[in-house]
């Protein structure tokens, strides 16, 4: 009986140790290579987000802006920071879609926080190409911080994905 217990165990920590899902993977031609240079706008929050203390209070928007900004630099895609684009350039919008500071998760001992981001390639108004991109962290033990690390790695992620659509 205990030899079955412990093979049932072994079986099935096997399985689930063997069963992790590769992320999904933009395949981008050729054709799909759009713009030389893409034009940031403000990064900001969805009208569907509620108040809370993490919009005042933590640096996201400005996070996200920087660590897209760094990011394509290292991979020598061209992002400017713009506050007026003309209807022939190519816009690049960021909003947070939704934002959960304190989220508990089953047999946690401390809160997690998890944030979704949308990214959107815009020329002339029209959405071109768009993610979006949800990341959960719960290595930080502050709100803001842990917010703000996963800030940085959407704006990471929001690099690349974009680096497919650069000439």
């Amino acid at each position: 009986m205990f030899n079955r217990l412990l093979m049932i165990c072994l079986i099935s920590v096997f399985m689930v140790g063997c069963s992790h899902k590769r992320a999904h993977k933009v395949v981008v031609h050729e054709r799909d290579k759009i713009a030389e240079s893409f034009y940031l706008t403000d990064v900001t929050f969805s009208e569907g987000i509620e108040d809370g203390a993490f919009k005042t209070d933590c640096a996201m928007l400005s996070g996200l802006e920087k660590s897209i900004l760094d990011s394509s630099k290292t991979s020598a895609l061209k992002v400017l920071p713009s506050n007026s684009i003309t209807p022939e350039q190519y816009e690049l919008k960021v909003e947070y879609t939704n934002v959960e500071s304190h989220k508990w998760l089953f047999m946690a001992i401390r809160p997690s926080s998890a944030a979704e981001a949308k990214a959107s390639i815009v020329k002339n108004g029209k959405v071109l190409h768009s993610t979006t991109q949800s990341i959960s962290s719960a290595v930080a033990f502050g709100a803001c911080d842990r917010l703000e690390k996963i800030s940085l790695a959407q704006g990471r992620y929001i690099s690349k994905w974009l680096s497919n659509y650069a000439k």
